[in-house]
């Protein structure tokens, strides 16, 4: 039986091929990740929201309105205020939580 398949008629010849395609790609590839990179986004910074839902010991700090968060805390939990806005300079304590729970 017989496959349709284009066998080219020696190893060389089927390389040049390849390496002519990929030379044609190359700077069209190139162009490509040139005009990716400049229209990426600029970075994102992280908003601290001021309201916070009070749940099992945690704060989900989601809320820019004591409504919205009075919302979503209904029968849930209770709303605060960021703590991280109403104290700026105090450092997160990240061992602290890693201490409580040797003891």
């Amino acid at each position: 039986m017989r496959r349709n398949c284009i066998q080219p008629k020696n190893a060389k010849s089927l390389l040049l091929v390849i390496g002519i395609r990929m030379a044609r790609l190359l700077p069209v590839a190139a162009l490509a990740f040139g005009l990716a990179a400049s229209l990426s986004p600029k970075p994102v910074h992280a908003q601290e929201y001021p309201w916070c839902v009070s749940r099992e010991g945690y704060l989900y700090c989601f809320y820019r309105t004591q409504e919205q968060c009075q919302w979503t805390a209904s029968g849930i939990g209770g709303c605060a205020l960021n703590p991280r806005l109403l104290f700026p300079d105090k450092p997160r304590d990240s061992n602290q939580n890693l201490l409580s729970h040797e003891k």
